[in-house]
């Protein structure tokens, strides 16, 4: 989940690591601009993709 937008973040999207304050927080490609002039740092250089191959288990094939 995003925590700048509370959005949940779907199936190969891109996310960073920030930091605020004193936590770590996923944080998606759209709301970067908003998080940077908020004032927090980012701790991953590159990209990191949300990852669906340990649920490929659990998801039903629809259609």
């Amino acid at each position: 989940m995003c925590h700048a937008c509370r959005r949940t973040l779907l199936a190969g999207e891109r996310y960073r690591t920030w930091r605020f304050g004193r936590r770590d927080r996923t944080v998606c490609a759209v709301c970067e601009p908003a998080v940077r002039e908020a004032g927090a740092v980012r701790v991953v250089e590159g990209f990191e993709h949300v990852r669906v191959t340990g649920l490929i288990q659990h998801v039903k094939r629809v259609a």
